[in-house]
């Protein structure tokens, strides 16, 4: 099977205790594509939504505006760990029956919507001076871990019982669910760790897009799995262009602005495929973002 000309996305479920690394090296290894990445990475604990492209497109994640992503959650509270998950070793702390604490929960939830300071778990990704948060969490290393500002569009209870609770979650970019759930804790005057985690949305992609690849490891080799058309990840203006632009296009002319409709970054287009990212230059010419021919 030929590795060229085979840039596309995918809507691909990433198995609870894989990486999101994994999950990638997975079907670069099994349909033999050049390069693949993904967008918004997933903790292993964690199974769900991920966006993953294939060779040139790999370059045009920063253009998508899928960043908020929702979540539903399943969360024990009265318990602790170090990775505010189930992936370290869990300590109970006291008993709760949150049937007791309803109005307060529901007050609780409300006080995390908009937006605030959040400090990463120390089990996370977040580089400091160059080195990740869990290496210094596994050499025993003192850190002190900056906040960083979030967005919490929603915060929904779905379900308790005992001491075992569900929610819906949508939060922007770089918002950690377990440091959400350990401050919700917080405010009841407990501690909860994260059992469950499922991305069932990035932006308005979802779970339930018929592209969505449930089960990796179902994949026939001999067959790519449908694809998801760049027109649902990248919303800008397109233009279509011509085998003959194709060429100036291929080698980074300019290109005048009478063909564009919209004074703002543009796709061209060719036979279905994105050519390049052509972005206003001066007042007679676009100029190339990126090339991807």
């Amino acid at each position: 099977m030929k590795s060229e000309n085979r840039s596309n996305f995918y809507l691909i479920n990433k198995p609870k205790t894989w990486t999101s690394q994994d999950l990638c090296s997975k079907f670069k290894y099994l349909y033999k594509f050049n390069k693949v990445g993904h967008a918004g990475t997933l903790d292993p604990n964690a199974e769900g939504l991920m966006l993953v492209a294939t060779d040139k497109y790999t370059k045009l994640f920063n253009y998508s505006e899928e960043t908020n992503k929702t979540y539903k959650v399943s969360a024990l509270f009265g318990y602790s760990s170090d990775s505010l998950d189930t992936d370290t070793d869990v300590v109970k702390n006291d008993a709760i029956d949150l049937t007791d604490k309803i109005n307060e929960l529901d007050i609780s939830l409300n006080t995390f919507l908009g937006t605030s300071m959040q400090t990463p778990p120390i089990y996370s990704a977040v580089k400091i001076d160059g080195k990740r948060l869990y290496k210094y969490a596994r050499q025993g290393e003192d850190i002190d871990i900056p906040a960083r500002e979030i967005t919490v569009d929603s915060f929904e209870l779905l379900k308790t019982s005992g001491n075992e609770a569900d929610f819906l979650i949508t939060v922007s970019k770089g918002t950690y669910i377990r440091s959400l759930i350990r401050d919700l804790a917080l405010k009841l005057g407990t501690t909860a760790v994260v059992s469950e985690i499922l991305r069932t949305k990035i932006g308005k992609l979802s779970i339930d897009y018929p592209e969505y690849i449930n089960d990796i490891n179902k994949l026939d080799k001999n067959s790519l799995p449908e694809s998801l058309h760049w027109s649902k990840v990248l919303n800008m203006p397109i233009l279509e262009i011509d085998n003959e632009l194709c060429s100036d296009v291929e080698h980074g002319e300019l290109i005048s602005n009478n063909l564009f409709k919209n004074n703002e970054i543009t796709i061209l287009e060719n036979n279905n495929n994105i050519a390049a990212l052509y972005t206003p230059f001066n007042e007679k010419y676009f100029k190339p973002e990126k090339v991807l021919l």
